[in-house]
């Protein structure tokens, strides 16, 4: 592991996308249930803000990176 939580998920998520037939929805379904278990340690009276704030959060970043120009055909790096 990494000091950075964001470099270590990708490098989880990495083995899984790289499998043959990878099942995108269902590696989305596992990721968000990990944000529910996430939401879940909040108190319930914080909850709301912090489900508003992935789902914000979210956009943002798929805006964003959707919009990052390419450099030389690649994606932009996901790492930090």
């Amino acid at each position: 592991m990494s000091d950075c939580i964001h470099c270590d998920i990708h490098d989880l998520l990495d083995v899984e996308l790289g499998r043959e037939g990878a099942d995108l929805a269902q590696i989305a379904a596992k990721v968000t249930e990990v944000l529910a278990d996430l939401v879940l340690t909040a108190e319930p009276e914080d909850r709301t803000a912090l489900l508003a704030d992935i789902v914000a959060n979210l956009g943002h970043f798929v805006l964003e990176k959707g919009e990052a120009p390419e450099v030389t055909g690649e994606a932009k790096p996901r790492r930090h």
